[in-house]
């Protein structure tokens, strides 16, 4: 069955111990990324409907978890015709029909330009002889760009159609409907980019001039409507559960790098067309580097690079694959708010040419963790939205000193030191506002702030330096023991990890229809008690991890005192209770489901 396009609610609910909702009003956003956007996304450069269903199948035999499918180009016949080519994909809504069966959500790549002729640069691709179905029409009535002329792109010869006139998007959006009405979103490539003559090749976008109906406009304006177009008539025919892909700053191809859509049309920023080395990989961050600088929420990169070859000159030597920077990559992209797999090699963990079962292995546990992360991106991704927070990726320091090093803060928790060469180690300075906790040291070890982590051995390809800032609230889904998160009696239950510090810190989870906020402080000035975290609303229940310099010899849920358990296992089997764990700096507490309320946890 399809999965809901449920709608957002108009207000947001504040729930909280002792205190009245306030009243009813408008959630304002300045864009919204819908919750299952932020699951894994997956996409090959050439594919079949047959094919498709293979690769899907392949994640789902092998216990990684997939949540979108981009159908590349050329899903379509000519370019662009909105009309799924019958020999590829024979039975397209049965087809979009079952993936949304398997909980598998479709995106459509596509641009903004109509061919009066059809070839394919792409190997593998598709050739269509005279007009596609629309040009002559479009022609016709004026509703192309530049008073009709077309232009030579990837794809063909084509106009583009022109988003300052209302009978070209009229006749576009009827276009769209062949497909719109089953899929998921569009994958919206630079096909404007082809509109400059050849002498504007390096101009920027601001000062090349597009003809339209309402007179001239800049290359940057058309972009901004094209990007606007799409993403407001979608939402208009299919709610806001629909989205685009956009490009936010890009640089590829010997373009000008420059910001394609608006931050508030791109509820998926891609930066895109990146080479499959250690120099994509550099590029790549950088593009996502400016991109957050400038406020754009969502955000990542083609995951192991996109091309094998150089995109300035494409017909020269492959770049080898490299299971070791694919494995980097894979990391980086898991834990930054998009995750996508794409490349032009069209490859799956099973299928790279080297270390195929390590690969799979570690991808496993990277997709995992995504979508456990999925409550702390999309709540950390709202709240930016809202104005209550900042962008979720964070650069660490100003555009100077970010190339060979790209450290980003990950929401408010995550401080992550990507590996950037054959190496596998790095040193980490640690920013001076607080203390650290290496991701990977299970005891706990706090790490001084405003120190360098120096040559750090990161050359076990599954993992990559993370580290977690003292007073982090670290909100997740967890269904069962594939990382350190949790096991599958958290299943169906908040998890929320925890690292006090000196002041009180706050996070708010955002769900579909309501909002609450977790607390945590870990000296209050009453005597008698040493640390608190508070759940202003708990519905479902939760497991609560909390880090402590000392073992608690006491821990209480509002206020009545919970049993000691003598394991995690016991503890996951009770209705309640804590956990010291051996050895470590942490204990779990278990909160049992409460129908409306807060849930204080106390210890000392």
């Amino acid at each position: 069955m399809k999965p809901p396009m449920r709608r957002l609610p108009a207000v947001a609910l504040a729930l909280c111990l002792g205190c009245t909702p306030p009243p009813e009003k408008p959630v304002e956003r300045f864009g919204f990324t819908p919750r299952w956007a932020y699951q894994p996304w997956i996409s090959k450069d050439i594919s079949t409907g047959a094919d498709t269903f293979d690769f899907v199948g392949g994640f789902e035999a092998r216990d990684i978890p997939v949540g979108v499918v981009v159908l590349d180009s050329p899903w379509e016949t000519d370019y662009n015709t909105f009309i799924p080519n019958p020999s590829r994909y024979p039975d397209f809504e049965a087809m979009v029909e079952n993936l949304h069966g398997r909980n598998v959500r479709t995106v459509l790549w596509i641009t903004q330009m109509l061919n009066d002729g059809s070839f394919d640069l792409e190997v593998g691709g598709d050739t269509y002889a005279g007009p596609a179905d629309g040009f002559n029409e479009a022609k016709r009535r004026g509703l192309f760009v530049n008073d009709g002329t077309t232009s030579i792109w990837w794809k063909g010869t084509g106009g583009g159609i022109d988003f300052f006139n209302d009978e070209a998007k009229t006749f576009w959006h009827a276009k769209q409907e062949r497909v719109l009405k089953v899929i998921d979103g569009w994958k919206l490539d630079f096909g404007e980019e082809y509109l400059r003559t050849g002498a504007q090749l390096m101009t920027p976008a601001t000062d090349v001039i597009v003809k339209t109906k309402q007179g001239d406009k800049t290359l940057q304006q058309y972009s901004e409507a094209y990007y606007e177009d799409f993403l407001t008539h979608g939402r208009a025919v299919r709610g806001d559960q629909f989205l685009t892909m956009v490009r936010p700053y890009d640089a590829s191809y010997g373009f000008p790098g420059r910001f394609f859509a608006k931050k508030e049309h791109t509820p998926i920023g891609w930066v895109g067309d990146n080479r499959r080395d250690w120099l994509g990989l550099q590029d790549a961050l950088d593009h996502i580097f400016r991109s957050a600088k400038a406020g754009y929420v969502t955000i990542s990169s083609d995951l192991g690079g996109y091309l094998d070859v150089d995109d300035l000159n494409v017909t020269g030597p492959k770049i080898p694959f490299s299971q070791t920077n694919f494995a980097r990559w894979t990391a980086m992209s898991a834990m930054s708010p998009f995750m996508q797999l794409h490349g032009r090699g069209n490859l799956a963990p099973w299928t790279v040419p080297e270390r195929a079962d390590e690969t799979v292995t570690l991808y496993r546990y990277w997709a995992k963790l995504h979508v456990q992360l999925v409550p702390y991106l999309y709540s950390t991704g709202e709240a930016a939205y809202r104005g209550k927070g900042e962008v979720t990726l964070r650069p660490v320091g100003d555009e100077a000193s970010w190339p060979n090093d790209y450290r980003y803060h990950l929401g408010n928790g995550f401080l992550i030191a990507p590996i950037l060469d054959d190496t596998g180690r790095r040193d980490v300075p640690l920013p001076a506002d607080a203390r650290y906790f290496s991701w990977w040291d299970e005891v706990g070890t706090p790490l001084n702030g405003g120190t360098t982590l120096s040559n750090v051995d990161s050359t076990d390809r599954a993992r990559i330096p993370i580290y977690v800032k003292e007073g982090a609230i670290i909100v997740a889904d967890v269904k069962d023991g594939s990382t350190r998160l949790g096991t599958s009696a958290h299943a169906g239950m908040l998890t929320v990890l925890t690292w006090p510090g000196p002041s009180e810190t706050s996070f708010t989870v955002y769900e579909d229809t309501s909002s609450y906020a977790v607390t945590v402080r870990k000296a209050w000035a009453r005597p008698a008690s040493d640390g608190q975290v508070k759940l202003d609303a708990v519905k479902t229940g939760a497991f609560v991890q909390v880090w402590s310099d000392s073992p608690p010899t006491s821990v209480s849920l509002n206020g009545a005192a919970l049993t000691a358990r003598a394991s995690k296992d016991e503890l996951d089997g009770a209705a309640d209770g804590f956990f010291v764990v051996p050895a470590t700096k942490f204990f779990w507490v278990k909160v049992p489901a409460k129908a409306s309320g807060a849930a204080t946890v106390t210890w000392n």
